[in-house]
């Protein structure tokens, strides 16, 4: 009877001394008291748990009958913090073995990458190798896809094929060697160009290969020339080749991008009233309208200007420019009156000009554009603004 009280649910949720009281309660009542023990034996069976407590009346009940839903209860819990620690264990193994997996991956994609980045960028040297042993002038090329920039061959088969820049680009490779050669090459047609340039809106490079004339021999000469803008919709030109197709020089030119020094100057300014008069008869040269029609070089200037600082503009009407006044700062001196502006090869030129606008409209406008030749390289330079 004690057995099974124990085992009983209203057994557990009694304290140690209630449980005491009822055994003793129940002997009494039997007619048997607690046993007379030693001080020691006494006190710890008074003090021993329901476990001690039900060993000292064994019984045949089943143990799983004792306290059932609290041993099922903890055993259950015993069960999911298991499975809970094993889940948990097998998902960081999925986690890391998916993280090792994924780490591979992308070192195999950087090592395929890297590989095919190697091979496009000796694709590209090789490429540009070839480009540049004509200095850019080859029509021959075969265009890759692959590079960042590209050389691409225009024909002017027909009048209408060639841009206006480009045909002033070719003027100014003329000029340009005529100022340095003493000759008087004039544009006869425009074969072919090549525009090196990355993105549309990007300043680009212009490897005009044109027909020039000698007006004294009346003999054709294949002539190149190269541009090359710093920016867009500004005037800061380069002109770095200008020679003809056959003198065997090909592949001798720097291809650097980077201007020298001299060609990275600011900007210069219109001069002020004060300026003119002081300095008129020391750096300033009023050009005279029979001088400005001998040099039409100077009108040549002002249409490059008007044209690169112009690009949003569909179809600007050169002829609508009028030239009024030009002046010339330099810090060179040259000896006769009709040689003066042939001999500076360092000059300003301050020009007044008027812009039809149509419909009886005029624009008085101003345009400063410095010229700067470096006769080692034989290179030359325009910059200038005609926002004024």
């Amino acid at each position: 009877m004690v057995a099974h009280f124990l085992s009983s649910p209203q057994a557990l949720s009694l304290t140690r001394k209630q449980v005491r009281g009822k055994i003793q309660s129940y002997l009494r009542n039997r007619g048997r008291e607690v046993p007379e023990a030693s001080e020691n034996v006494r006190n710890k069976y008074l003090k021993s748990s329901k476990s001690q407590v039900l060993k000292l009346f064994p019984t045949n009940v089943d143990v799983s009958r004792r306290i059932p839903w609290r041993l099922e209860k903890k055993r259950k819990a015993r069960l999911e913090k298991k499975m809970k620690k094993e889940n948990k264990r097998k998902k960081q193994a999925l986690a890391e073995c998916a993280f090792r997996e994924k780490r591979k991956k992308e070192k195999e994609e950087r090592k395929k990458k890297e590989h095919m980045r190697q091979h496009l960028d000796k694709l590209e040297v090789e490429y540009w190798g070839r480009v540049w042993k004509s200095d850019g002038f080859d029509d021959s090329l075969r265009l890759p896809i692959f590079v960042s920039r590209l050389m691409r061959v225009y024909k002017c088969e027909k009048p209408n094929d060639c841009p206006v820049i480009v045909r002033l680009y070719a003027k100014m490779g003329l000029h340009q060697y005529n100022m340095l050669q003493g000759t008087n090459f004039q544009l006869r047609r425009v074969e072919k160009y090549n525009r090196e340039s990355t993105l549309y809106g990007r300043p680009c490079s212009y490897y005009v290969t044109s027909v020039a004339e000698d007006p004294a021999t009346g003999s054709l000469v294949p002539f190149q020339t190269s541009s090359h803008e710093r920016s867009i919709n500004v005037l800061n030109i380069g002109f770095y080749i200008a020679r003809p197709q056959d003198t065997g020089e090909k592949g001798t030119i720097c291809h650097d991008r980077t201007a020298p020094g001299y060609f990275n100057s600011s900007a210069p300014e219109w001069p002020s009233e004060t300026d003119k008069n002081i300095f008129l008869y020391i750096i300033f040269t009023l050009v005279q309208e029979p001088e400005l029609k001998e040099n039409e070089w100077i009108r040549l200037y002002l249409e490059v200007g008007f044209l690169t600082t112009n690009r949003r503009t569909p179809a600007p009407e050169l002829s609508d420019l009028k030239i009024v006044e030009v002046m010339v700062e330099t810090k060179e001196n040259a000896q006769l009156s009709n040689e003066r502006l042939k001999g500076f090869k360092d000059a300003t030129f301050f020009i007044k000009f008027d812009q039809d606008l149509g419909e009886g409209q005029v624009r008085n406008r101003r345009a400063v554009i410095r010229r700067t030749v470096d006769l080692r390289s034989k290179r030359m330079s325009l910059d200038g603004d005609l926002s004024i």
